[in-house]
């Protein structure tokens, strides 16, 4: 099951919701490039693998609050809430776009 946290306290509540052996915490910004972003505070990435819900919560003190800079947004972006979510072995990635023409008033 997947949660978004809001707060640090949320994630000791959420433990038992996270029975997987390995899960993914994911700073949830309106930026491109969070894996490789550096919040201000001197915390490397938006996205991390963890091995329990249990260690999430350093993780997402860290994150929570603090800006997020990214190649997309250079100034940063403040991290007002963390997703986590059970890992998943993927085996093809794709990625669909939709151009609408407003023309028409479709795509």
């Amino acid at each position: 099951m997947d949660t978004y946290i809001y707060i640090v306290e949320t994630v000791i509540l959420t433990p038992s919701r996270h029975p997987a052996d390995e899960l993914v915490i994911k700073a949830q910004v309106l930026s491109g490039g969070r894996g490789l972003g550096t919040f201000k505070n001197g915390f490397k990435g938006g996205v991390h693998m963890i091995k329990s819900a249990s260690d999430a919560a350093s993780y997402a003190s860290q994150m929570l609050g603090q800006e997020l800079v990214t190649k997309q947004n250079p100034a940063g972006i403040v991290c007002n809430r963390v997703y986590l979510m059970e890992k998943m072995d993927i085996k093809n990635e794709m990625y669909l776009s939709l151009l609408m023409d407003r023309a028409s008033g479709g795509p």
